[in-house]
């Protein structure tokens, strides 16, 4: 039986390669996350829906909140996620997207792809959230 091995700050873990999930996301999503990252020269980050059928994942849409914005860092706060739950709550369907809010996206305008310091914390919030899974996405311009 083969296993793909992780290795995290605290330990190990390994997942049998026929669990590990694919990820689709469609092309709606992926226009805005270009969209995103072409227009806004400052590091940009994002929510989008994850849906699991079986071992796939399909980021479905994306969605672009009040954050505070700087050459190499994007921050989520806590005001600008309320003022986005408060809007998107409005909407007919808003608890349902609420509910699979399962991905952080964000570039890195022209840097590397590869997660800073600052990107596992966020990731360990989003982590931590209580949802079954959550992706993490990182892009740049390239």
């Amino acid at each position: 039986m083969n296993f793909v091995e992780r290795k995290t700050a605290t330990s190990t873990i390994k997942v049998r390669e026929t669990h590990i999930p694919s990820v689709e996301i469609t092309r709606e999503a992926l226009n805005k996350m270009f969209l995103f990252t072409k227009e806004i020269t400052d590091e940009v980050g994002w929510l989008g829906t994850a849906y699991r059928e079986g071992n796939v994942i399909t980021i479905k849409d994306v969605y672009l909140l009040s954050q505070q914005v700087h050459a190499t860092t994007t921050e989520i706060t806590p005001e600008g996620l309320t003022a986005f739950a408060e809007e998107l709550l409005l909407l007919e369907d808003g608890v349902e997207i609420w509910n699979n809010l399962k991905m952080w996206g964000h570039s890195h305008v022209n840097m590397g792809i590869s997660p800073s310091g600052q990107d596992n914390s966020q990731m360990e919030v989003f982590a931590n959230s209580g949802h079954d899974f959550f992706i993490r996405l990182i892009c740049n311009k390239k």
